[in-house]
Parts: structure tokens; C-alpha cells; sequence
């Protein structure tokens, strides 16, 4: 009967899942991944991968599919097929009850914003659940243990706090009860980490990724805005005359939550706790002093996934008797749990990028042999050429043929003789009053689009009067 239950929820989880992807267009984050795997080899993609500011592993999965030319939807399917394992292996592996995989699983970030916005965010919960479960077996399966961490590091920076919390709790308990077993197994995560430290070590880049001058971020204000966006905005615009009082309404619905589950976990596993701690104080870290660029939910979403992987271990080795902390972590999922019909019907009406239709457009009414223009920003123009893997664009900052671009990267660019025979233009909406500098517009990509609630991606294919 459990499995049962198990079968059925998973069978809708990926029905739902399906139909969201196969309405999604990519937006310039995720396309930049896959046109750096088409277009670069492979050391040229680890060293971008390096500016980037993310560990290689999302890179070299779909380095393949791209090199053997692919469309960019496999690279969806990618994304959704990991997302989907980790949750077969949560409803058949976890602790939970029925209620509780249910908030987990049709929650906005599992249902949508991890497995349908294709990027290196989707590999987090296989690999966070797998060393959940490894857990209690780390003294009989050490190796397995070691890996799995391993591969949770390989994932996004994000992941290094909760990897570094387990991994100075196995060598304490290795020391303390002297497990000479564990000696190799501490080796190879040591190297790991080290492998990761000259990775990005003095990687400078202009870009967001890894910035080194943040003195103008604040990071009270940042934490707010990342506790504000994991309860949220979809929410909020229901109840549109508590808009203007987000950030407060956000902050004085979770803290007392996440205070209370903090707490509880402190009472009944101190490892736990320091776990929690270790996990949250590293993204809080990461996110106002290294890795700012406004607001992403699958970034507060990860607080989430902390949650999951700490209540997991705590329910697997006692059983939970604490009604507060049953009831506060099914409150948050359950919040996340109501935004997910709003985004997903969000992303069946309106597009998430204007990418895919220019390039539609450019498919069905033009020669795709044309030369075109990029005006503006070169980095906005990569979820166009995701759909047009043969297509020319002329970047006229970098000053030569672009599919992905890297700020730090511009400079080693070999300058390119401006096309003079070029006829058309494709140019983001931050460039204004087209008409007036010229241009004509023959085609626009819809004016609603969900890429940013900052910076819309939307695009306008022009020639010039």
C-alpha cells in the first residue's frame, strides 16, 4: 500500500513536471551553460567554467549531448531526469510520512523551479538525499559516504558549507573512536576540497560569479531579500495591499518557523544542529559577500533543501515527538506548496524568456545564413543562440561572433572586422526608442516574459530604415 501511494504520487509529480518543461524557454543563465559546452573544448570549458564561479560537473554532463549536436532541450530533459531520480529515491527512501513527501514533492522548488529551470541547481537533491540516507551507514559504508558528499560538492558553491559541517563531524568521530578505516576516505574528500580551493582560487572575474567588491552590498539587506523570495512573491501579489510590506511580512513569517526547527534540532541532535548551522552561515556568506546578482528562488530554495537533508537525518535516527517542529517545517513547505500552481501556470501562459520565439521567428522568415547584429549587453543573447546552434551574432562590444560571453574573457577576444554586409539587428529591450536611433522593427518577442522580475528578457529582431 506504501508503495502504492509512492507510485502514484510519482507518476503525477512527473506528469506535471513534463508538461512544465515542454513549456519552458531557457533564459540566458541556462543557455550559457550549454553554448559553452557546444561551442568551447573541453579545457576552454573548465577554464570558463572557473570565471563562471561553478564547480565542472554540470558542464561534463552535458558536454556530450551538446557536442553531439543536440538540441538544447536535451539539456532540459537532463535537468528534469535528476530532479525526478531524487524524488523516487525521497517518496521510497526517506524517513517521511505521506503528508509530508507530498509537501516536499509538489513544493515550488521541487516541482518547478529545480527541475524545469534547466541549471547546475537540479543536481543538488539527488546527491543531498543520497548522503541523507549514507548518513547513518558512514561507519559501515565510509567510501560510499566520502562519494557522495563528493559529488554534493561538485554541484554549486552553495553546497560547500553542508559539505564541510559533515565532513569535520567524520573526522571527529574517526578520531575519537579511532576508526583507521576512515583515513582514506577523509583523504580523498580533503583532496577534493582542495581540488576545489585551486579551482577557484584567484579565479578573477568581473562578471557577478566570485565578485571581489562587494563593499556596496549590504548583507542585512541581502539576507532579507533571500528570506523574502523563499516565501515567495507569487504569494504576495494574491494579497495585493500586503505587497508594500514584503520583506517584513516575509521575515516575521519564517524566522519564527526556522527559529523553532533550529531549536528542536539543537535538542535532539547536536550534530544536526551544527550541520544546520555549518550549511546556512556558508550560503548566508556566499550570498552577500561572493556570489550576489540579485534574487534567484532556486537560491533561497536551497534553504529548503537544508531543511530536508537536516529533518531527514533527525527523523531516521529518533523518532520525532516534537509537535512544533513537525508543524513549523510542514508550515514552510506548505507555503512553497501553494506558489507551485501559481509558477507553473505562470510558465504554461506566458513565456520565460523572448529567446526562443526570435529564434522561431528568425527560423520560419529569414536566412538563417545572415549575419546578425547583437546591440547592447552580449551576454543577454545567449538563449537565442541555444535554439540556433549554426546562427552568427556579431557582438558589437566584444567586436566579434558570440554564443556565450564572459566579461573577464572579453579582453583575450581577437577583434573581428565589423560585417558591413550584416542586414539585421536583434536587440534586448534595455536598448529604448528604437525608432528613434533608426531602427525598424519587424518582429518582438511577447512583453510578458518570467526570466527576472529585474530584467525581462525581451528581444527585437530590427534593420535599418
Amino acid at each position: 500500500m506504501k508503495n502504492k501511494f509512492n507510485i502514484i504520487l510519482f507518476i503525477i509529480y512527473l506528469v506535471i513536471t513534463v508538461l512544465a518543461m515542454f513549456h519552458h524557454e531557457i533564459w540566458r543563465d541556462e543557455a550559457q551553460a550549454w553554448c559553452l559546452v557546444r561551442d568551447l573544448s573541453f579545457t576552454e570549458t573548465f577554464n570558463m567554467a572557473r570565471v563562471e564561479g561553478h564547480p565542472f560537473l554540470w558542464y561534463l554532463l552535458l558536454m556530450p549531448f551538446a557536442k553531439l549536436g543536440l538540441p538544447v532541450l536535451s539539456m532540459q530533459i537532463v535537468s528534469l531526469i535528476f530532479v525526478s531520480i531524487a524524488i523516487l529515491f525521497l517518496l521510497f527512501k526517506s524517513p517521511f510520512n505521506k503528508l509530508e513527501k507530498v509537501l516536499i514533492c509538489f513544493s515550488a522548488g521541487m516541482v518547478y523551479y529545480l527541475p524545469i529551470v534547466a541549471r547546475n541547481y537540479s543536481l543538488i537533491p539527488i546527491f543531498l538525499f543520497l548522503t541523507a540516507f549514507l548518513y547513518s551507514k558512514r561507519i559501515e559504508h565510509p567510501y560510499l559516504y566520502i562519494l557522495s558528499i563528493i559529488m554534493l560538492s561538485q554541484t554549486h558553491i552553495y553546497m560547500l558549507g553542508i559539505c564541510g559541517g559533515l565532513f569535520l563531524l567524520f573526522v571527529f568521530e574517526s578520531l575519537k573512536d579511532k576508526l583507521k578505516n576512515n583515513i582514506v576516505p577523509i583523504m580523498l574528500l580533503s583532496t577534493n576540497f582542495l581540488f576545489l580551493f585551486f579551482c577557484f582560487y584567484n579565479a578573477q572575474s568581473e562578471n557577478y560569479a566570485l565578485a571581489t567588491d562587494v563593499n556596496s552590498i549590504l548583507p542585512l539587506k541581502s539576507v532579507v531579500l533571500l528570506i523574502s523570495q523563499v516565501l515567495s512573491l507569487q504569494i504576495m501579489n494574491l494579497i495585493p495591499f500586503l505587497q508594500k510590506y514584503f520583506n517584513l511580512v516575509s521575515i516575521m513569517c519564517f524566522l519564527p518557523f526556522i527559529g523553532i526547527i533550529a531549536y528542536k534540532f539543537y535538542l535532539i541532535n547536536k550534530k544536526v544542529f551544527i550541520i544546520l548551522l555549518s550549511a546556512i552561515g556558508f550560503m548566508l556568506y556566499v550570498f552577500t559577500h561572493l556570489y550576489f546578482n540579485g534574487i534567484l528562488y532556486q537560491k533561497s530554495f536551497l534553504l529548503f533543501l537544508v531543511l530536508i537533508f537536516c529533518y531527514w537525518l533527525v527523523k531516521e535516527n529518533a523518532e520525532v515527538k516534537s509537535k512544533a517542529l513537525v508543524i513549523s517545517f510542514n508550515v514552510l513547505f506548505l507555503i512553497s506548496l501553494i506558489t507551485s500552481p501559481i509558477v507553473l501556470c505562470e510558465e504554461v501562459k506566458y513565456n520565460f524568456s523572448g529567446g526562443k520565439q526570435i529564434a522561431e521567428y528568425i527560423k520560419e522568415n529569414l536566412n538563417e545564413e545572415e549575419i546578425f547584429i547583437a546591440y547592447g549587453n552580449p551576454y543577454v543573447y545567449s538563449p537565442i543562440s541555444a535554439y540556433l546552434p549554426n546562427k552568427k551574432f556579431y557582438s558589437i562590444v566584444s567586436e566579434n561572433y558570440i554564443s556565450h560571453y564572459s566579461f573577464e574573457t572579453e579582453k583575450h577576444y581577437s577583434n573581428v572586422e565589423y560585417p558591413e554586409n550584416a542586414k539585421y539587428y536583434i536587440i534586448h529591450d534595455e536598448v529604448k526608442n528604437l525608432e528613434e536611433k533608426g531602427f525598424k522593427v519587424l518582429f518582438k518577442s511577447s512583453e510578458r516574459n518570467l526570466s527576472s522580475r529585474t530584467q525581462e528578457e525581451i528581444f527585437s529582431i530590427c534593420s535599418l530604415e
